[in-house]
């Protein structure tokens, strides 16, 4: 492909499917390095022979320490020396540009859907939105815009 034909970020105008083909290659990135953090988490106790529990798993990942990894979970900042702050992070990063005209776009084309996940097609507030919600909004949306398109539409 040429630079600058049918690129997300090229200046040209962008389609709805590309923005929807790079969200969810974003997303399915997301989700493997989600796994990869929670399988080694669960190597790493295996092999010390620890207990596994669903709060001890939430316990590990407010204690991660790259802010990458934590954003993945929706979690902000440094992880807390407290454990009873562990779970009170700092706002989630806004919305982007592209993830705010996928929504919009989504919003215009299937309003009752968008009123179905709490979105006012009328006054949308996108900007309100943090980027993990928008990611989990969208992907919502994307699923069940994609569920009930006809086959040769998908």
């Amino acid at each position: 492909m040429r630079p600058g034909r049918g690129s997300p970020t090229s200046g040209s105008r962008i389609s709805l499917r590309q923005l929807q083909t790079h969200e969810s290659k974003t997303e399915r990135k997301r989700e493997t390095r989600r796994k990869i953090i929670i399988g080694a988490i669960v190597r790493a106790a295996q092999t010390s022979q620890t207990d596994i529990s669903l709060r001890w798993l939430e316990e590990k990942i407010q204690a991660l320490t790259r802010p990458d990894d934590r954003a993945l979970f929706g979690l902000d900042g440094e992880p807390s020396a407290d454990p009873a702050e562990a779970g009170k992070a700092e706002p989630a990063p806004p919305i982007t540009s592209r993830q705010k005209k996928l929504l919009a776009k989504l919003v215009e084309e299937h309003r009752e859907l968008a009123r179905e996940f709490g979105v006012d097609p009328d006054e949308p507030e996108l900007e309100k939105l943090d980027k993990a919600k928008a990611t989990s909004l969208i992907g919502a949306m994307l699923e069940r815009v994609n569920t009930q398109a006809p086959p040769d539409e998908r």
